[in-house]
């Protein structure tokens, strides 16, 4: 490890006196929100989205093939983040966010209202997967590009608080999803949800996402994007190169833990009623409990890491992860409602430790001419490798074995390897942010 960066010399002056306006708080949150908002909706509602899309006479199956098209929405993340990465160094990041919120919001309305399997058979599953892989192209920006240009905005000695805001905003739209559809579920039975209500939290979406690019349609750029452009640095040095390739392998392989870590937590409510048998209503009631106390020890996390560093933080985190992750499975896996709802705090209590700083971790080793791409490339790549599969491994191989526990060992697997990248990255949390 390291030494933390206080004794080292700064990569440059201030380019702003590092005033956050709410309005760049709300127009980077609100796209988070709704990523995520989309993606737990429908990973709350995998059961549902199996029936109607994907019947088949083994329930399990039924789910897996769900599952599955959960994870296709991850195979074009790489394309998107490349393609709107570039696009962020070199337009802005206001003009790339503008357009990955109108991408995310019309495939969320679009989904609302597509035919199932009954009315159009084969048709129906085809287009659903397609919509996917096109939310997928713009996911692979949107919350890269978001903590992006919020953390430009903020000073050195801030930006951990705000990359707990903006990753605060993530669980915020997994909660506001499954809030909605635990609602909606509690409410209705199968036959009113299957007979048409699963399309609502679809369509709400839509119109989430027109409030998002009024939004960002009336924001500046960020400063440190602004200043790079009249200001262009010199080309980047061989060894510089050789240590931007250093930190995108370092964030690629840290993504690994902190993506199944992630994506397990949020797929909890799909895999609890899907392996152990407890009512699907009563799994996502747990879950979103655990969500609402996860929100605010993220932003104290990222607090926390403006102090101590950002390494620091992460790696307690991940320690208790390694140690903590088969107690926790045997609790979620006992079908008990007290323990699910106790081993899921344990684990949102760990996960918060762990994301709250990576935004700012993320940001601080890449320079501004190429943060976009660098930023959205590396974790996202490592986020369609890890991430988008972990519900369907997970279930897949609790299955496979017969155990509701097996997937903790892949689990403690993830955190070991974001440990070992996590040892070998720069600690620049007390410097100014790279030129």
């Amino acid at each position: 490890m390291g030494i933390e960066g206080s004794a080292a010399a700064p990569a440059g002056t201030p380019a702003h006196d590092g005033r956050v306006p709410g309005k760049v708080t709300t127009a980077a949150v609100l796209g988070t929100v709704l990523e995520w908002y989309d993606f737990a909706i429908y990973a709350a509602m995998a059961p549902v989205v199996a029936r109607l899309f994907f019947p088949a006479d083994d329930p399990v199956t039924s789910l897996l093939v769900a599952l599955a098209s959960y994870a296709v929405g991850f195979v074009c993340r790489p394309l998107g983040s490349i393609l709107f990465g570039r696009m962020g160094d070199r337009a802005g990041r206001r003009s790339m966010l503008a357009v990955t919120m109108v991408i995310v919001g019309v495939v969320s309305a679009l989904i609302g209202l597509l035919p199932t399997y009954t009315t159009a058979g084969l048709l129906a599953p085809a287009l659903l997967v397609a919509l996917r892989m096109l939310q997928g192209l713009a996911v692979g920006a949107e919350w890269t590009g978001g903590a992006t240009y919020l953390i430009e905005h903020a000073r050195t000695g801030r930006r951990g608080l705000y990359s707990g805001i903006v990753q605060s905003s993530t669980v915020a739209g997994f909660l506001l999803g499954t809030g909605v559809v635990t609602v909606m579920t509690t409410a209705l039975d199968e036959s009113a949800i299957d007979s048409g209500w699963w399309r609502l939290p679809f369509l709400i979406g839509g119109v989430v996402a027109a409030v998002g690019v009024f939004v960002r349609l009336r924001l500046e750029d960020s400063p440190e994007f602004r200043q790079a452009q009249k200001n262009p640095p010199p080309a980047t040095s061989s060894a510089a190169a050789v240590s931007l390739r250093r930190n995108w392998m370092l964030v690629f392989g840290s993504v690994f833990g902190l993506a199944i870590l992630g994506y397990t937590v949020t797929s909890f409510p799909a895999y609890i009623s899907g392996v152990t048998g407890l009512p699907h209503d009563q799994a996502l009631v747990t879950n979103a409990i655990a969500l609402v106390i996860e929100v605010p020890l993220i932003v104290i996390a990222g607090m926390l890491s403006d102090r101590v560093g950002r390494t620091r933080v992460m790696t307690a985190a991940m320690v208790g992860f390694a140690a903590l992750v088969y107690p926790i499975f045997l609790m979620v896996a006992s079908g008990s409602v007290t323990l699910v709802l106790i081993g899921q705090l344990l684990f949102v209590v760990l996960y918060a430790a762990a994301s709250g700083p990576m935004a700012a971790l993320f940001v601080e080793l890449f320079p501004t001419r190429l943060r976009s791409a660098g930023f959205s490339t590396s974790y996202n790549v490592g986020v369609a490798v890890f991430g988008g599969t972990a519900p369907f491994v997970n279930t897949a191989v609790a299955t496979a074995i017969g155990s509701a526990t097996a997937p903790a060992f892949y689990l403690i697997l993830g955190a070991v390897v974001s440990l070992l990248c996590l040892w070998g990255m720069p600690r620049r949390h007390d410097l100014e942010l790279l030129r």
